[in-house]
């Protein structure tokens, strides 16, 4: 039935839709110039209309990772790459909106058919977007990308399917008052469609050994889609891990996960250690930041909920703001190994300052955001008592270790080299105003992290 509440609350939806329809337009009539301005504009007003929404306190995690994808996708579109799709703007940012719509409807799934359409939905938009680059590298990723999430998907479904022949409906709340009101819950009975519906998901989040892909993906498609695809449609797979975890966590799942999450971890230090490609190395740090925020997840503590709240809002901008460094030393002829940028420091000094910020915070350097995040996932760990000593142990092992990797990303920029040899990159290009912007948030939610995480843990309260 009709409501005005319920149009107000999809109307940051509304606001996509209507602004893709004008890039229909503009795509119509060959109106190019405005294209991206109008895109910004619709996005913006989506911003506003999610804020100024009334939301229930039980789905205010779903709120802050709508902000979180809007916010996200609002930086990336103003990075700017050489790569030669970019001249069809308008079909682009056709199929940017509409994928940032599917995020949005996956964020707002309550069951298991929404969330396989949007998933489905979602695929397609992100392959077009890949093979919207003409190479044979970028189409031939671009299947392989769709081919791997069409599979999962189905497993997803499979999964659902099985839910819904031992409940008797395929709505997250109705799947955890069932199991919850159930005197005779046994973990074995939904051990199959636990494994189907968590290895499609697998898959989407790149989790070892489902995400193979993710590295060729990293390596040969354009860095802006790549920086997208990395931040943006995680967010949307982890609030709807939320919900569904909500209905199946006990130890057994929480164990099993924490081990994929490990695993996850472990695969992507060993990876980026024999690895001296930026784009490689951004790879592995996604395994090991997702592998993080698994294990926070997969314990279902107030805490650690918290924690992964407050460590997702600080990854979206210490790895959007890596990216933007990338993007402009790809623009500027380096490639992207970090020998090829030797003695950067010197010539581009506040460059290299920002972009060696943004990269040690995704080390968890102090006084930066993932630093901060880091504290909070032990502490999550450590209130959780499940399993303690040895996934600790672990987390800091792979911590630790990852120090060098990181650190060899920066290293050679403050190495000394003739001055005349390096480059220098153009300080007015947008994409480092992104880099200057996303340092920026990165140091303060380092240096003043409280509030952030009071609203985190308000968030999680209600879950």
């Amino acid at each position: 039935m009709f409501s005005i509440n319920n149009f107000i609350h999809y109307l940051p939806e509304i606001s996509i839709v209507f602004t893709t329809f004008l890039q229909f337009l503009f795509a119509l009539f060959g109106i190019k110039k405005i294209s991206n301005f109008v895109t910004l504009l619709g996005l913006a007003s989506s911003l506003y209309f999610l804020i100024e929404a009334q939301v229930w306190p039980t789905e205010l995690y779903s709120f802050l990772f709508k902000i979180m994808i809007i916010i996200s996708s609002m930086l990336i579109l103003f990075l700017k790459t050489k790569r030669v799709f970019i001249k069809y703007t308008i079909h682009f940012n056709i199929l940017y909106l509409s994928a940032i719509l599917f995020l949005l409807m996956i964020a707002s799934s309550t069951n298991y058919l929404s969330l396989y359409w949007n998933i489905e939905l979602l695929s397609l938009a992100l392959y077009f977007m890949m093979s919207m680059d003409k190479t044979l590298i970028g189409t031939a990723e671009g299947f392989k990308y769709l081919v791997l999430n069409i599979l999962a998907s189905a497993f997803i479904l499979v999964g659902a399917a099985l839910l819904y022949g031992l409940t008797g409906t395929i709505y997250f709340q109705g799947i955890s008052d069932f199991i919850s009101n159930s005197s005779n819950y046994s973990f074995s009975t939904y051990l199959i469609p636990f494994f189907f519906i968590f290895t499609g998901f697998g898959f989407k989040l790149g989790m070892f050994p489902l995400g193979n892909w993710l590295i060729d993906i990293y390596k040969n498609i354009d860095t802006r889609t790549v920086t997208f695809i990395s931040t943006a449609p995680k967010l949307a797979i982890f609030s709807v891990l939320i919900k569904i975890l909500g209905s199946l966590v006990c130890f057994e799942t929480s164990f099993i996960l924490i081990l994929f999450g490990l695993f996850t971890g472990i695969f992507g230090v060993i990876y980026a250690l024999k690895s001296n490609n930026l784009k490689e190395i951004m790879a592995s740090s996604s395994y090991i930041n997702i592998s993080y925020m698994l294990i926070a997840l997969s314990l279902y503590t107030k805490l650690s909920i918290a924690t992964m709240l407050f460590y997702w809002t600080a990854y979206i901008f210490m790895n959007i703001g890596a990216f933007a460094g990338i993007i402009s030393l790809e623009n500027s002829s380096l490639y992207s190994k970090q020998n090829n940028f030797k003695g950067y420091f010197y010539k581009n000094p506040l460059f290299s300052t920002c972009f060696g910020i943004c990269i040690i915070s995704l080390l968890g350097f102090p006084l930066t955001s993932g630093f901060i995040a880091k504290i909070y996932l032990l502490a999550g760990i450590l209130n959780s008592g499940i399993i303690i000593l040895p996934v600790i142990f672990i987390v800091i092992v792979l911590m630790i270790i990852s120090v060098c990797f990181y650190l060899k990303v920066i290293k050679n920029m403050f190495d000394e080299i003739p001055y005349e040899k390096t480059q220098v990159i153009k300080t007015n290009s947008t994409n480092v105003y992104i880099l200057y912007t996303c340092t920026f948030i990165t140091v303060v939610l380092g240096i003043m992290p409280a509030c952030l995480m009071k609203i985190c843990e308000y968030i999680s309260f209600y879950i």
